[in-house]
This record gives structure tokens, sequence and C-alpha cells, in this order.
């Protein structure tokens, strides 16, 4: 995943910034892929919190899948620049969160992201077009429960 820095920049205009941001959330899609995630999510919420600009939400098989899920996105990130701000659950295989600032990563089992269903809470947040996203790891879980 290659990156540059415009977010890093003072003088950069914000669509630079904003498209630099899309591009990297789509890049952590893409890894995600890599690895088999399932439905994988980016939830655009500029201007509606301050926190962070984008979730991207994304789906394990198993324990062991949700961690060298986390540690892939983690490592493909170092490798562009981007270090983590945070993660939490990596040993637990449950839930892996990789907070990088402007872009948060949830990488769930599939029993917890139902429990969590991060998708219904922000059901009016706009999702980011995926369009090279592997129809084969999408559509497998109850459509209701990540709020379809």
């Amino acid at each position: 995943m290659k990156t540059d820095s415009a977010a890093s920049t003072p003088n950069t205009p914000q669509s630079e910034i904003d498209q630099e941001l899309i591009d990297v959330a789509r890049g952590i899609a893409a890894v995600t892929w890599d690895l088999k995630a399932l439905n994988t999510t980016v939830i655009d919420l500029r201007g509606r919190v301050s926190y962070t600009d984008f979730i991207i939400v994304a789906t394990g098989t198993s324990e062991r899948h949700v961690q060298a899920l986390a540690k892939r996105v983690d490592s493909e990130m170092r490798d562009s620049g981007r270090k983590s701000m945070g993660t939490e659950g990596l040993d637990t295989g449950r839930w892996a969160l990789l907070d990088y600032g402007d872009i948060i990563v949830h990488i769930f089992h599939q029993d917890a992201r139902k429990d969590y269903d991060l998708e219904r809470m922000w059901s009016e947040a706009p999702r980011l077009e995926l369009e090279d996203a592997p129809e084969e790891l999408y559509g497998h879980f109850d459509g209701e429960a990540f709020g379809a």
C-alpha cells in the first residue's frame, strides 16, 4: 500500500488530503481482501465526528484469521509511514481495533461483529465505493445484522 505525505503538509489543499485518505482506506480494504476478510466496509464519517474520518469494518472467519488480518494491516500501514496511535484486542482474536487517527480499523470475528453492529450505528453515514471488491468475499452473513 503506497501513500504520500499530503496529510502532513500544512499547505496541501483539503481535497488532496481527502483523496489521500480515500486511497489509504481503499488500500486497507484491499489488504483485507488479500487475506480473505469477509464483508469489508468503509464508513465515511468526515464531518460527522471529530475523532476520525473513516471507519473500516471487516470480518475474520476465526480468531487466528482476525489476528492475522490485524497484523497485516498494521504492517502495511507501518511500511507506508503510518504508525498506529493505539491497538486493542490483538491477543484475543474476537475483535481487533487499529487506530490511525483519521482511519480506524475494526476487524471482528463474525459473532463479535453482529454484537457491535457498527454498520447499524452509522447507518446514516455514506459508504465508500469499493469498485474492486471481490464479490465472493461479500454477502456471507445475515444482512440485517449489518444494518442492511
